[in-house]
């Protein structure tokens, strides 16, 4: 009896036609189809005081392993700038990294990139599309703007962050020290101000969604990025109006912001909640180990479920820095 082969699916884009802009904010194209497998990487946040060559080492990495994509769950650039020269002086070398590296790279928003309305005007300059979705297979992916409206915050805020921030990157020989310049800078009232998780997605944005996730119902499995955990924002109705849309679907939300990785699932395993550590930014804790340590995570979909390994880039070494033993080699005959 011949057994009947299935024919691959093919990878689509989806974007909201209120969008106008030629400029699109990923680089390289999706694999044109696909069988039931295929593999992922996603990495953390690159800054919020970056160091340098973590980011990098992990581009570099990717480029070695071949992913099928790789996703960013934002904060790429420090930002927060108020004089646009110096935006896309950023954009301009983060950009021109990862368009070298030839990998399929597909970022979502995070605060540093979008965390004004310069900083906003900006992107959609450069990259058009501030949130979209594609599906590669049977899995669908969508890609969310958590800072719909930009988290403006205060002037003297901002001053004290990009002056922490400069000093850590012309010397990074100490960071716990850096961690706690940054946290004693502050007054009790500003820190309040950075502990607020402010989450906008929109109601453009979840219709946009909701067309997708009803035209997509066939999927094995869906995963949305964002930058901030939108579960960690007890009573944020864009998030609740989401995961009501998401209601019923296996799925996995990716998030960063926070600089430590943690998962959660849920009921039966269809329901995932995965916070990625790391990928260059500062971390948040004493310990720059375990979940605090930078990583990238790789997410390998087979038969339509995912399977997780975390890669902690500091255990990753090169050829290069395993030299010959000083021994004598004897051909024996």
């Amino acid at each position: 009896m011949q057994t009947m082969q299935l024919a691959p699916k093919r990878s689509t884009m989806f974007e909201d036609p209120r969008f106008t802009s030629d400029k699109r904010p990923w680089f390289g194209s999706l694999p044109e189809q696909t069988g039931g497998s295929f593999s992922f990487a996603v990495v953390g946040d690159r800054c919020g005081m970056a160091t340098d060559g973590v980011f990098e080492k992990a581009l570099e990495l990717l480029q070695a392993l071949k992913p099928d994509l790789v996703l960013a769950v934002g904060d790429l650039i420090e930002g927060y700038w108020r004089d646009a020269a110096y935006a896309h002086e950023e954009w301009d070398e983060l950009d021109g990294k990862v368009r070298a590296t030839g990998l399929p790279f597909y970022p979502t928003v995070g605060n540093h990139d979008y965390g004004n309305r310069l900083m906003a005007q900006i992107w959609s300059e450069r990259k058009g599309l501030d949130y979209y979705a594609f599906r590669v297979g049977d899995t669908l992916f969508l890609t969310v703007n958590t800072e719909h409206t930009p988290d403006e915050m205060p002037d003297d805020v901002v001053d004290i962050i990009k002056q922490v921030t400069d000093t850590f990157k012309r010397n990074q020989d100490n960071p716990k020290e850096a961690l706690k310049a940054f946290a004693g800078a502050f007054t009790p009232e500003q820190l309040a101000v950075l502990g607020q998780l402010k989450i906008s997605i929109g109601e453009e944005q979840l219709s946009f969604f909701q067309r997708v996730l009803e035209d997509n119902k066939d999927v094995s499995w869906t995963f949305v990025n964002m930058h901030k955990p939108g579960w960690k924002a007890p009573g944020n109705e864009d998030f609740r109006a989401l995961e009501r849309l998401l209601a019923g679907r296996p799925h996995t939300i990716f998030a960063g912001h926070f600089h430590e990785m943690e998962y959660t699932r849920h009921g039966n395993g269809d329901r995932e909640h995965i916070q990625l550590g790391r990928t260059g930014g500062l971390a948040h804790g004493e310990a720059a180990t375990g979940g605090n340590a930078n990583l990238i995570l790789w997410v390998t979909m087979i038969d339509g479920r995912p399977a997780y390994r975390v890669i902690h880039l500091d255990g990753v070494q090169d050829i290069a820095a395993y030299p010959p033993r000083n021994h004598t080699y004897r051909e024996e005959h």
